[in-house]
């Protein structure tokens, strides 16, 4: 009987090795990719896409929110395991970081006051010409921030910790206009009013602009080729079999998983 109990007690705690613990970063102020909901639960579109990957390579996840310029250097360090957080992949951050496959790709815009000249911008290079002066809000160590600095060397640009801040400094004349993401976008202009804040020229995706990168992806520690391995198997699969389009259908209203 007590042999019994201890080959029952070793083979519970070979389980329990097994599993693998991960603790995730994300920057938890960017809806509907990620936010804390009233509950002061992390929510959002790469919320479930995370739960989802840790369910499919049968990982116990913990959630970890911290400002976006200090997820990558965090990762780095050791503080997470993975970050997810609608990272674009870029070859500055490739240097630093692994990424997993490419699970999203969305586009980005500028908004601008209803009324500003930029507003009747139609093309990426009218929409250039008229912000080549301009004072441009962006969040800080985001790929739009890369952006504007390397297009827009006139620009005086200001930096925010929060999506938030930049609409708000929008809305009250301090800066002329903001670059992120479309999808961050829509919430905070339809919260502000389409009276205050508007879109301005295309959408703009690598295509017009190299440092937005080749999509959003999982961020891993440089080396760990056997976690890399099963993320991007787990999120192959769910490029595939559709379960990140409808993520992406209940979080945006359309697909914006990478094709």
């Amino acid at each position: 009987m007590r042999l019994l109990l201890t080959a029952l007690t070793l083979s519970l705690l070979a389980g329990t090795a097994g599993a693998q613990d991960l603790r995730i970063g994300t920057s938890a102020d960017y809806p509907p990719w990620e936010s804390v909901d009233a509950a002061g639960q992390i929510v959002g579109f790469d919320k479930d896409v995370g739960d989802e990957i840790c369910k499919r390579i049968g990982a116990t996840c913990s959630w970890q929110n911290q400002a976006y310029d200090g997820l990558l250097p965090g990762l780095q360090i050791g503080k997470f395991d993975l970050v997810i957080s609608g990272v674009s992949i870029n070859p500055e951050r490739a240097e630093k970081v692994d990424f997993s496959v490419a699970y999203a790709d969305a586009p980005n815009a500028v908004v601008v006051t209803a009324g500003a000249d930029a507003a009747s911008a139609k093309t990426a290079a009218e929409l250039s010409q008229a912000l080549e002066s301009a004072v441009i809000g962006v969040q800080t160590g985001t790929t739009h921030e890369q952006v504007v600095r390397a297009h827009f060397p006139d620009a005086d640009i200001r930096v925010y910790e929060r999506p938030d801040q930049v609409a708000d400094d929008l809305v009250a004349g301090r800066i002329d206009a903001g670059l992120m993401e479309r999808s961050a976008w829509e919430p905070l202009v339809k919260d502000r009013g389409a009276d205050k804040l508007v879109y301005a020229g295309p959408l703009l995706t690598s295509a017009d602009f190299a440092e937005f990168g080749s999509g959003q992806g999982v961020a891993l520690k440089k080396g760990n080729a056997e976690l890399k391995g099963k993320v991007d198997q787990a999120v192959t699969g769910m490029l595939s079999d559709g379960t990140i389009a409808k993520i992406s259908q209940t979080w945006f209203g359309y697909d914006i998983a990478k094709k």
